[in-house]
């Protein structure tokens, strides 16, 4: 390794490499729950902003022989899952392996009436039709706007998924959680974790991650 922990795609890339060589599966939630290892690592990607920039992390995380969980938003700005470039971007992660499932939002009642659980509803029924299967799980974008854990729990429930990311069994201290929300790693850049915990959750948004420098991504 360079031994540079930063935001830069080579020093993902180089930190994928490192928990594979100390023994973890690297992977998608999907496949933890149908074979889950002593050492796993569960990598998950919220796409919160450029469905293009997963597409660069999915190859990736490919190429050094990880899977990993893409949620997608039916409600961003900058991309619409339904568009022909998106649609073959998802196409293109999962033919790499990867899970695609929904990163559900809320403050959406706050401006438009209804309920968290109609708006659930429908960006549920949107994502399917892009997808064109149903989902298994989900990724909650924002969670407090959303009711938190408590109505993930809820929506797990109702709708007979496998689970939500944000389940107990995936989260301290039953797993060692990392993210790099708001470009900022509370505990460390995850690279600096390898071999100290068994089972980890990290999160990344590929939005941070860049070739040269940050400002290629805005």
């Amino acid at each position: 390794m360079s031994g540079a922990h930063d935001f830069s795609l080579r020093s993902y890339a180089e930190t994928l490499d490192a928990y594979v060589a100390a023994g973890y599966a690297v992977s998608s939630f999907e496949n933890y729950l149908d074979a889950a290892r002593e050492r796993h690592l569960i990598l998950r990607h919220d796409i919160d902003n450029s469905i293009e920039l997963a597409v660069q992390v999915a190859r990736i995380d490919a190429r050094h022989g990880c899977t990993s969980s893409f949620f997608i938003r039916v409600h961003a700005r900058g991309y619409n899952p339904l568009s022909l470039p998106s649609l073959l971007a998802i196409r293109e992660i999962e033919q790499l392996g990867h899970e695609v499932q929904l990163h559900l939002e809320g403050g959406l009642r706050e401006w438009l009436g209804s309920s968290n659980l109609d708006w659930a509803h429908r960006q549920r029924t949107i994502f399917e039709a892009a997808v064109g299967r149903p989902i298994s799980g989900l990724s909650l974008h924002e969670p407090a706007r959303m009711g938190g854990a408590s109505f993930a729990d809820e929506l797990v429930r109702e709708w007979g998924l496998r689970y939500h990311a944000y389940e107990e069994r995936f989260m301290n201290p039953s797993m060692k959680y990392l993210s790099d929300s708001s470009g900022h790693w509370r505990e460390g850049h995850f690279g600096s974790w390898v071999g100290r915990e068994p089972l980890m959750h990290v999160l990344t948004h590929p939005f941070w991650w860049y070739e040269r420098v940050p400002a290629e991504n805005y």
